[in-house]
């Protein structure tokens, strides 16, 4: 599962899950330890569930006195974010994003709605951030091989998945896709997932429930106050192990981290994480985490990887620009900065 030497060490997937699920059985799950902590402090009912879902674990919480319509809420959640993962998941060979890259350059695909949206709001971001976020990306951190033990890509393959990065690349028409060259590859890792929470939210709020939260990974959305009038929120440090640098107070909004700690491999004595650089195809620098608070959880989740690319100064320039968005970025250095309104979110 770790695979670990001299020249190349990286976190899979399988490892991250164990890892998880070692954390849920013995302290809770990092991001939600203040939540799963206020249960004991007020009588509120509170029902939830975990499963492996898109690649990571998914924890949906609802808060509630009705036992039936909450297990309803937490299957329909979880339900309305598996459909999500078949369509968007370039994992899956018969999802619409896998059968628009084998399209590629030579024909429109038919997709679903959701995935015309999805790739709609990609491309909102992809312009806000000067191209810093870009699902075109997929075929450059498909060399990489983030998922099993990494490597470096071969030259003229990475040369040539680099030149075919490009949002232009991407052509709507009504319900059909269309990528422009051939070899082009859609990734929506950093945004599907943030997509399919406001989805599982959507389902949850259709049974009548108000008063939820669910965490994929991390990404996080909640509405209400939780069990105990506040949903506390834990930034992990991105070098501390364990440790929380930040405690967050959501109600009715989301939140969202990108940080080179989570998918990486080293090789000669340089780390290389999967939040690369549309630009030049390389891992990003000069940025440890960036942690995005905003209304839905899908814009939090782009924004997060978009700041991120961008560095401290532009992508702090563009949280200010932007209504309803806070955000916090470290940098290498460990150097915090926070936007003008994140403090209204911070629990002293």
């Amino acid at each position: 599962m770790y695979k670990e030497n001299p020249e190349s060490r990286i976190q899979n997937s399988e490892f991250r899950i164990l890892k998880i699920f070692i954390l849920l059985s013995i302290v809770g799950l990092l991001s939600l330890v203040f939540v799963l902590k206020s249960v004991a402090e007020n009588p509120k009912k509170r029902f939830s569930e975990t499963r492996l879902l898109m690649g990571t674990v998914v924890e949906v919480i609802v808060v509630g006195d009705n036992e039936k319509v909450a297990r309803k809420s937490i299957n329909d959640a979880f339900s309305a974010m598996e459909r999500i993962d078949r369509l968007m998941s370039n994992f899956k060979e018969d999802s619409d994003i896998s059968r628009i890259n084998r399209g590629a350059g030579m024909e429109d695909v038919v997709v679903d709605g959701d995935v015309i949206e999805v790739i709609k709001k990609s491309i909102y971001y992809s312009e806000i951030s000067d191209g810093a976020f870009d699902i075109t990306i997929g075929g450059v951190e498909e060399l990489y091989n983030f998922e099993d033990e990494g490597r470096i890509p071969e030259k003229n393959k990475f040369n040539n998945s680099v030149s075919l990065i490009g949002y232009k690349n991407i052509r709507i028409n009504g319900n059909m896709v269309r990528l422009l060259k051939k070899g082009v590859k859609l990734d929506l890792g950093g945004i599907a997932k943030g997509y399919a929470i406001d989805k599982g939210i959507e389902a949850i709020k259709k049974n009548g429930v108000a008063n939820a939260l669910v965490n994929a990974g991390g990404d996080i959305r909640a509405i209400d106050e939780g069990e105990n009038g506040q949903w506390k929120i834990g930034v992990l440090h991105p070098r501390e192990n364990g440790k929380l640098k930040d405690t967050l107070i959501l109600k009715d909004l989301s939140v969202a981290t990108s940080g080179d700690y989570r998918k990486y491999f080293v090789s000669g004595g340089k780390r290389y994480h999967h939040i690369l650089n549309p630009n030049t195809g390389l891992p990003t620098e000069g940025v440890q985490s960036v942690t995005i608070i905003a209304p839905l959880a899908v814009d939090s989740d782009a924004l997060a990887t978009a700041v991120f690319v961008l560095g401290k100064k532009r992508g702090m320039e563009l949280i200010e620009k932007l209504k309803d968005v806070e955000g916090i970025i470290i940098d290498s250095d460990g150097l915090v900065i926070y936007s003008s309104g994140v403090k209204n979110y911070i629990h002293n």
